[in-house]
């Protein structure tokens, strides 16, 4: 599964969907826009998001330790 990951002090992200980088253009399914943008709120560890061609992306949150 395609993952986009956010730092715990982010909000936004964007991305591109690797399976439509990598899928064949089709009449139904023409090449294009790859991008994926979108929010996730600084309570959420994990979303879930859609590219244009139905592909399903995670978005997961990975907090970051402070050095002790």
């Amino acid at each position: 599964m395609q993952t986009i990951y956010l730092r715990d002090d982010e909000t936004a992200f964007a991305g591109r969907c690797e399976l439509c980088l990598m899928t064949q253009p089709t009449l139904y399914a023409p090449a294009g826009d790859t991008r994926v943008v979108g929010t996730l709120g600084r309570s959420v560890d994990l979303g879930f998001r859609t590219c244009r061609r139905g592909h399903r992306i995670l978005i997961k949150r990975v907090r970051v330790m402070e050095p002790v």
